[in-house]
């Protein structure tokens, strides 16, 4: 179990430049922080309330003796969810776009009950909500239940031309965590702030690396969104981008809020259990698309590889050591000084071929990097276009923004701008970038957005303009999101819609899982961000994100042979799985090492391959539920207060169970099983150990494997050769039956052609799996899916394990067919 980190962690290397304690900023430093964080209105600011209109939304005059008004509003959402609006009467806040994937569908409130002192409307669904009216106070309930209570008393809202500072405190009821508020390098559950200790979580998108342990600073991405986790689970989304602090009392299961502009816009999940709560924010942000199969593989990437030579050097490596790989990834160096869209003619003179080359060695494929800076440069065409169609960030007398970034002066492109945005799509296209569909992705980074210049916290200043009138400060934390949906875009058009795009981007916010996955930055080698990625990984699959991982074996630094090795075996049980290092780093590429680590990191490797089937599985549960791939014990086990505090283990899916290593010279390891019904049992390892739930265990360990489980009762698809790239993975399934005490296993298996948008129109096999005693049989879950265009399931032999009840497991090979439903 981890409770927290070592409190000295800053590791300060030479390839980054030196970040003082300062940064990212205190919050002695900033004044939203600072002059609000212990301000309580005096009794004449404080809010009282009037309903003026109650036809299927509540609309409320808010007033205070001092004078000031303000308008709000409580909808009520589909799906159980409650919506809160305050702003002035003349709406002049910016309202957030892009962020939403739909406009929500609005569940008419009713007032039952209305008198002097407050005012009582329910949906009809089980929601309600009572709003005292002097002072005001907005309670929240689902079936009865007293979910959540927005306090009236820590309501204050500036409103002057030099601040639109807000701020706001809810309350949550029968609550033994607070999780959330992606991104941010600690446990899952929130920490205690209101003592001073801590300062409040920051959520300002900022290039932060190498960054603290045990910290509430920024960091890459901000997804304003906590759950309350509990006998009732409830959940929280702040739907504002602007730079926010949140102070967290985890006495009375409160947060307050601190925000530096925008509009007052809360979702309630009213849950009632976490994967409810989980679903409303997803139903209300979106979810990924299935990715293409390749992207869930294993990738190639390093600052920089400077050549042709470099890339097929790496791919040809890669097949001499029999490891597979799919995917080469090029940094800044493939470009003409930083210009994006552009190669490097001295480097790669023929980049067509070279993507030809790559796609006749077992299909592997390119990805790129593209930041949304421009250089500033006359000859460059793109700033030419950029300059002429006013499509870079202003500055307030009408002027372009200017500062310094990778390639030196550049200015910034306003992603807000719908023009922008389809200008910005068409640059992807194979007439304006020269390449093929084996360029299979393009890499946003640096859109936090990262600007070289200390005195801006290394990012765009707020009183910055952008398109529709907006202040950068109003949207800084979305930048990244209309980054994302411009590449998406473009990808989109580049190959007609026939094609699943993928795109990794560093910063995220709500919404962003729509288009991209993310990972966790530039991270150190070390033990230390080893273990922060397992926490960081749980906490960002329940914010939607779930396309997330970190570099391995961590970005900066030179891992040791023993450190390589435990990254990759934590990170092949990670959604993305990507090499990648800095280039004043050690080459770390597997054959880079000792022939005997070579052969481990080779090892986790196949076995991400082997497990492709049950990933894709997976990963369309969440395309059809919102659920994590990756989750905290605590997700499928609600009950088991002992899973609530476990950060160094997690489930993909329901059915396997990872502990991550996270130390040096590991000879056991602590781990906690849940499930006092289940049975787990440890398939890494030469071991066949199986273990009942509800349990601590001291699991031995060497440097050979990490402990990795089956629960009992599930069927697990996987497949057996595996070959260079997921194109060479044979069509035939082998499947691992898990016996449960009941002789029983059942499981799902999803496939279609892993790569279009065909699944859209039920294009796909979805089968649900069980074990009869003799054979596997396989009923279709959907009756209106089309598998006619797919080989039909096939499967050479299965294997079937059976807990021999002292603590040992049987596992025997049968040859059989599938049993058709």
């Amino acid at each position: 179990m981890w409770t927290s980190f070592p409190s000295c962690l800053f590791v300060l290397i030479a390839a980054i430049a030196v970040q003082g304690d300062e940064f990212p900023a205190s919050c002695s430093m900033r004044r939203v922080c600072s002059d609000f964080r212990t301000k309580v209105p005096e009794s004449n600011e404080i809010y009282k309330a009037e309903l003026q209109s109650s036809d299927e939304v509540l609309e409320f005059q808010l007033k205070n003796e001092v004078g000031n008004e303000l308008l709000l509003i409580i909808r009520g959402v589909e799906n159980n969810t409650v919506r809160i609006t305050i702003e002035e009467p003349d709406l002049h806040r910016y309202h957030l776009l892009y962020s939403l994937e739909k406009d929500p569908v609005i569940n008419p409130l009713t007032v039952t009950s209305s008198d002097n002192s407050s005012v009582v409307a329910s949906d009809g669904k089980g929601n309600s909500v009572k709003v005292q009216l002097d002072p005001l106070q907005i309670e929240v309930f689902h079936n009865d239940e007293l979910q959540s209570v927005f306090d009236g008393n820590r309501l204050i809202m500036e409103n002057t031309n030099e601040s639109q500072v807000f701020t706001f405190s809810v309350k949550f009821n029968d609550v033994k965590r607070l999780m959330g508020l992606h991104e941010r390098s600690s446990i899952v559950s929130l920490f205690h702030t209101t003592d001073f200790k801590r300062d409040p979580y920051r959520f300002k998108t900022v290039d932060y690396g190498n960054y603290a342990m045990n910290s509430t600073k920024s960091c890459y991405g901000a997804v304003p969104l906590m759950y309350a986790f509990g006998n009732i689970t409830s959940g929280l989304f702040f739907h504002n981008a602007a730079e926010m602090w949140i102070d967290i009392n985890t006495e009375d299961q409160s947060a307050y809020f601190m925000v530096y502009s925008g509009v007052l816009d809360i979702f309630l999940l009213t849950g009632p259990t976490l994967p409810d709560a989980v679903r409303q924010y997803t139903d209300l942000t979106g979810k990924a698309h299935l990715p293409q199969l390749w992207t869930l593989s294993y990738h190639q990437s390093r600052w920089g590889y400077k050549s042709e030579d470099d890339v097929r050097d790496i791919v040809e490596n890669y097949d001499k050591y029999n490891i597979p790989v799919d995917a080469v990834w090029m940094d800044l160096d493939y470009t003409i000084g930083r210009r994006w869209f552009t190669w490097d003619p001295t480097g790669f003179p023929d980049p067509k071929g070279l993507l030809d080359w790559m796609k006749s060695q077992a299909n592997r494929r390119m990805v790129v990097v593209s930041d949304p800076h421009i250089k500033i440069d006359e000859d460059y065409p793109i700033y030419e276009a950029c300059l002429n169609g006013s499509y870079f960030i202003a500055n307030e007398d009408g002027s372009n923004y200017v500062s310094s970034c990778w390639p030196g002066d550049a200015s910034w492109i306003d992603f807000l701008n719908p023009d922008a945005r389809d200008y910005y799509a068409k640059l992807h296209s194979y007439d304006n970038f020269l390449s093929t569909p084996s360029l299979g992705g393009f890499w946003n980074d640096m859109n936090e957005p990262t600007a070289f210049d200390d005195s801006q916290e290394r990012s765009i200043p707020y009183d910055k303009i952008q398109y529709g009138n907006a202040t950068h400060g109003d949207v800084h934390n979305m930048y990244a999101l209309t980054q994302v949906m411009a590449t998406h875009q473009g990808l989109m058009e580049r190959d007609e819609g026939k094609l699943r795009p993928f795109i990794l981007s560093r910063s995220v916010f709500a919404g962003s899982q729509r288009y991209t996955a993310n990972w966790a930055g530039d991270t150190g080698g070390s033990f230390d961000f080893l273990r922060s990625l397992v926490p960081m990984t749980i906490s960002s699959n329940m914010a939607g994100i779930v396309f997330y991982g970190g570099d391995i074996p961590g970005f900066l630094g030179n891992p040791t042979e023993e450190l390589a090795t435990r990254w990759y075996q934590t990170g092949a049980w990670i959604t993305f799985f990507r090499a990648h290092g800095d280039q004043g780093s050690n080459r770390r590429e597997p054959w880079t090492f000792s022939n005997e680590t070579r052969e481990l990191i080779g090892q986790s490797i196949k076995l991400r391959y082997q497990h492709l089937p049950y990933w894709y599985t997976q990963f369309y549960q969440h395309v059809i539920t919102g659920d994590p791939i990756i989750r905290g014990l605590f997700y499928d086990y609600p009950e088991d207060d002992v899973a609530l505090d476990i950060n160094d283990e997690f489930l993909i899916g329901s059915d396997i169970l990872v502990a991550n290593v996270y130390f040096s010279n590991a000879t056991s390891l602590r781990v906690y099983l849940p499930g006092e019904n289940d049975y787990w049992f440890q398939i890494t390892g030469e071991t066949n150990n199986v273990h009942q739930g509800g349990q601590w265990y001291t699991i031995p360990v060497d440097i050979t494997f990490i402990p990795v489980f089956y629960k009992s009762g599930a069927i697990l698809s996987r497949k057996t050769e595996i070959g260079r790239s997921t194109s060479e993975l044979q069509d035939s399934y082998e499947f691992h039956v898990i016996l449960d005490e009941n002789g029983n296993a059942n499981g799902k298996l999803y496939y279609d052609d892993f790569e279009s948008f065909e699944y859209l129109n039920k294009k796909y096999a979805y089968y649900a799996l069980a074990y009869d005693g003799v054979n596997i049989t396989a009923l279709s879950i959907d009756e209106d899916a089309d598998s006619s265009g797919f080989n039909p399931l096939e499967t050479n032999s299965f294997y079937v394990y059976t807990n021999n009840g002292d603590g040992t497991y049987t596992k025997e090979q049968f040859s059989t067919s599938i049993k058709m439903l």
